[in-house]
Order: C-alpha cells, then sequence, then structure tokens
C-alpha cells in the first residue's frame, strides 16, 4: 500500500518529494487519535499556508512502533507535490513547532554516501526518475518491519496508509 500511494502521488504530480521522519509520543496511548489528528491538521495547514499555494493531493504513512521504551513512536512518511515544495527543511521546522507538545521529532539522517538522508525528490522528467523511486521504496520499506508492532488497544490499527485515487 505504501508503494501503491507514493505511485498514486506520481501519476498525480510531475515531482513528488519524499519526507521521512519519525514522531515519539511522551505518554503512552493505547489509540492513534493523536497522529491521526495531527497529520490532519498539518494536512489542512499545508493547503492554508501562501507559502506552499494550496498545496493539496499529499499522500502519507504512518507506523506505530513500541520497542524497549513503553511509549509509542511513529514512523512517518509524506507525499508531497514537488513543484510546491522542493526541500523538507521549512516543513520539519513546523512539523518540530507543532509536535512538541505531544513529544520529539527525529529526522533520520544519511546512511551512506548515496543517501539523501530524510527526503527524495523524485521527478518523472529526470533521468535517473526510476534509481531515485527505487530508493525511495528501498527506504520506505523499513516501515513494513513487523518488530514491535502489536502493542496497542485492540481497536487500533498498526500503520496507515493515505488513500488517494487517481482522478
Amino acid at each position: 500500500r505504501i508503494v501503491e500511494q507514493l505511485d498514486i502521488c506520481i501519476a498525480i504530480h510531475k515531482r513528488v518529494l519524499v519526507v521521512r521522519f519519525d514522531l515519539s509520543l511522551d505518554e503512552y496511548s493505547g489509540d492513534n487519535q493523536t497522529i491521526s489528528v495531527f497529520l490532519n491538521r498539518l494536512k489542512e495547514k499545508l493547503f492554508k499556508l501562501k507559502k506552499y499555494r494550496r498545496m493539496k493531493d499529499i499522500g502519507h504513512v504512518w507506523v506505530r512502533e513500541v520497542e524497549t521504551v513503553k511509549t509509542q513512536h511513529y514512523h512517518v512518511a509524506l507525499f508531497l507535490d514537488g513543484n510546491k515544495i522542493q526541500h523538507p527543511s521549512a516543513l520539519l521546522q513546523l512539523i518540530k513547532a507543532k509536535w512538541y507538545k505531544h513529544g520529539r521529532l527525529w529526522i533520520p539522517k544519511k546512511e551512506h554516501v548515496d543517501d539523501d538522508g530524510c527526503y527524495y525528490f523524485i521527478d518523472k522528467k529526470n533521468f535517473n526518475f526510476k534509481e531515485q523511486r527505487g530508493k525511495a521504496i528501498y527506504r520506505l520499506s523499513y516501515l513494513a518491519k513487523t518488530r514491535g508492532t502489536g502493542y496497542k488497544d485492540i481497536q487500533a490499527k498498526n500503520y496507515s496508509v493515505s488513500r488517494l485515487k487517481i482522478k
């Protein structure tokens, strides 16, 4: 479903910025209401901000995980219109400012020279389109691991993916 949503965003937009980050909570919650409400409000804010010129059709994925610490954290990826935002620094500052009351934002670093760290810029017209898409999918594949999932209330989900459709 992650790759499906990424490909739908690529079909909708000429360029896609994939931004990957983690959000941790200060207190355990059995449900995922905090992350769901947060992402919905973030998408509304991006639509309203003049800087991003009414950005819509934003894809997302989040995965809930609880491991050594007793509070959950979420691995999150956003799929954004690359014509409206080419670099995630301002977006990540906005996320950090909005999330601080819930917990911490963690941004993945580069793992090796060819790695882009927390973001991938996929341009359909670029010669390395397939390579960039492949790198993004490889990085997002970490979200599909099963270790650390399942610690939640019965009705809560381990993950959520946007429901974008090609128009």
